[in-house]
């Protein structure tokens, strides 16, 4: 029997895949799996956007479509995880994504037409049944 306010695997499994949905298919589950008090950390050395920008669910909806949109049939998928931390209600996940330039990133290695290869790893903590709290590092590691 779980207990109250202790992160399940079946919850975190749930979340990244509306996650995954999210980015792969429809901006727009940010507004069924995003608190309504975001908070999205990203280094700001390599950041491609301001994180305190987003903080509703809505922000987060515009900028999966704005970064999605400047690439060409970007996917992510899932390498390993979930790693867990339940009594924290924090979970993770490695990831890559793989989609082709378009050259409207402005990035030295947005050439259009080539493959582009992304890895990361994304942490999440929850609230309820919303993540309210997302670090994510990622970076390209090469044109393929």
């Amino acid at each position: 029997m779980s207990r109250p306010n202790v992160l399940q695997a079946r919850q975190a499994l749930e979340l990244w895949g509306g996650w995954l949905d999210m980015w792969n298919k429809d901006p727009a589950v940010a507004l069924d799996i995003i608190d309504d008090d975001y908070a999205l950390h990203i280094p700001d050395m390599t950041s491609t956007i301001d994180p305190g920008t987003v903080r509703r669910p809505a922000d987060m909806k515009n900028w999966v479509t704005g970064f999605t949109d400047k690439f060409e049939g970007l996917t992510y998928s899932t390498l390993m995880g979930p790693i867990m931390e339940p009594e924290q209600a924090l979970f993770g996940f490695r990831w890559e994504g793989r989609g082709t330039w378009t050259g409207a990133t402005g990035w030295p290695l947005d050439r259009p037409g080539e493959p582009v290869l992304f890895v990361g790893v994304d942490i999440f903590r929850v609230r309820g049944d919303r993540i309210a709290e997302a670090w994510s590092q990622g970076a390209v590691t090469r044109t393929l």
